[in-house]
């Protein structure tokens, strides 16, 4: 039985979480971020969460994972499938696009995993929001804008919020990883 990948809620005795494993085997988690991967060997599905950890999951009948820390079992862990993701989801979390806008030059914008949205042109602290196939970026001083994303041609479409003249347009260029260091962070994901 090959692993689902999506959102799962991820227990130990300290509590609940979620975490994605996300297709090609990488693993992601916002609440604690750290560049992580899993894999699948028969019916055991191994994560090396980095700081946070290294993990043996054995897969349960009805699809969830139960094991613990490796080389200490009592150190339990569970993760109990969520949902699947969706295409939209999929192509956004992690991902780099050309932005068009009226009277300009395209650059390159980037949708993190964390919730960052990054632009090396424009700077700053600045955040993205999915909502089914609609993403709102609030871009600080340079406004907030409403886009409807479009998976299978890979593209987005819209506007400054309340100004539809201002529109802006999005053309996927590559995935990025789940993981991104940054050395300025405000440190927290969102």
């Amino acid at each position: 039985m090959a692993l689902q990948p999506g959102v799962y809620n991820f227990q130990w005795s300290g509590g609940v979480f979620e975490v994605e494993f996300r297709k090609g085997g990488t693993f992601w988690c916002r609440k604690f971020a750290n560049d992580a991967k899993w894999e699948q060997q028969d019916a055991v599905v191994r994560v090396d969460w980095g700081k946070y950890g290294k993990y043996e999951l054995a897969m349960q009948p009805d699809g969830s994972l139960s094991g613990g820390v490796l080389g200490k079992p009592e150190d339990w862990r569970k993760a109990v499938f969520v949902r699947a993701f969706t295409p939209t989801e999929e192509l956004l979390s992690g991902s780099a696009w050309m932005l068009h806008y009226e009277n300009g030059v395209p650059f390159r914008v980037e949708f993190h995993a964390d919730g960052h949205f990054h632009s090396a042109d424009y700077a700053g602290h600045h955040l993205w929001k999915l909502d089914g196939n609609k993403v709102a970026v609030d871009w600080g001083k340079y406004g907030q804008y409403d886009l409807e994303v479009d998976p299978n041609s890979r593209q987005a479409a819209g506007s400054l919020r309340g100004n539809p003249a201002s529109w802006r347009k999005l053309q996927y260029v590559e995935p990025l990883p789940a993981y991104i260091f940054k050395a300025n962070s405000c440190g927290h994901s969102h």
